[in-house]
């Protein structure tokens, strides 16, 4: 087995739609079985600055427009948008983590981590979860976000624009859950109707982090 590939079985991956607990479940594994966490939101402010329209058009075309070019899109091209943007820094994603020295255990989590790309470079389907909100707790959970707030405010139809917001995370938050029944992976439902900790301990077992 090559470097690379080896390195591969000591990845777990929690993908999954927007404000579904990803990095507070992450962060809570990582404190616990002290694991390096690669979080996907942070390395994309790093990868913008090395996208390029022949390589990345997608993302290209997605960074240059306006928050209302954005948002006020029929909501399945705002789906479609946002899966080839995804696919595209999922490649630069995978292109890190082959590329670290480090051999500890690191877990990578956020939205792009799309199922059937993922599956790609997954060694066990035990290393890979994703976890999908409903409906209700997602637009809780973005409410409660200040920069969200500042979003809309330079959207010409503020209202109009979060519900396509909200729309367009639901229907991808379904689109994830075909994909993970499709491929035969591991899905979890966020509805807050458990503590981020109790669903923290449910993705270590399915990964199991704890020996069992």
């Amino acid at each position: 087995m090559s470097e690379p590939a080896d390195r591969l079985h000591k990845v777990f991956w929690i993908g999954g739609a927007p404000c579904a607990g990803k990095s507070s479940i992450s962060e809570i594994l990582a404190a616990r079985f002290d694991l390096d966490v690669y979080h996907v939101d942070e390395a994309f402010e790093v990868h913008t600055r090395a996208i390029s329209s022949a390589r990345q058009p997608n993302l290209t075309k997605w960074l240059s427009s306006t928050w209302d070019e954005r948002w006020m899109q029929p909501i399945d091209r705002l789906v479609e948008d946002v899966t080839a943007c995804y696919r595209e820094h999922f490649d630069l994603i995978r292109q890190d983590i082959l590329a670290r020295s480090d051999s500890r255990a690191l877990l990578v989590e956020g939205a792009a981590l799309l199922p059937e790309e993922v599956t790609k470079f997954l060694p066990n389907k035990t290393q890979a979860i994703w976890v999908v909100p409903t409906s209700d707790f997602q637009k809780e959970h973005y409410s409660r976000r200040d920069w969200l707030r500042e979003i809309l405010a330079q959207c010409e139809n503020p209202e109009e624009s979060f519900r396509n917001w909200m729309e367009r995370d639901a229907r991808f938050a379904a689109w994830i859950e075909a994909e993970v029944k499709r491929l035969g992976l591991q899905l979890l439902k966020i509805d807050g109707s458990r503590t981020m900790t109790e669903v923290a301990e449910e993705v270590a077992r399915h990964f199991r982090l704890d020996g069992s």
